[in-house]
């Protein structure tokens, strides 16, 4: 079943590995770097900002995006490195419990967001 959802898998990886380039690097210089900064206003004007994107359907969902496509990316990463080091008998294994983890860690991240 693993190797039948191969495409998936990649997609997922895929939209990881762009979320954790690109949104994740932003993300942390905002929150890390230019809100201490003072660069963007006060913290009561960030909170109320940050509120308003979040309570949009449209903000929750890149969010969920933002933070559950690195599990994925993640998952498979560690299933091909199983194979690469030479366990590809394992493979299977290790994919089904990286990929419910990967599962579980979305589930809890739209139930969060869900929630806010």
């Amino acid at each position: 079943m693993i190797r039948r959802l191969e495409p998936l898998w990649w997609l997922l990886f895929g939209g990881g590995g762009m979320a954790t380039a690109m949104a994740m690097t932003m993300l942390f210089f905002i929150v890390a770097v230019a809100y201490p900064l003072g660069i963007g206003g006060s913290a009561e004007e960030t909170y109320f900002r940050m509120k308003m994107i979040f309570a949009n359907p449209v903000g929750k969902g890149v969010l969920i995006a933002v933070i559950a496509l690195p599990f994925w990316n993640g998952a498979h990463h560690l299933r091909h490195f199983t194979i690469d080091m030479g366990f590809p008998h394992q493979a299977t294994r290790v994919g089904t419990l990286l990929y419910a983890g990967a599962l579980l860690g979305t589930l809890a991240t739209v139930a969060i967001v869900g929630s806010l």
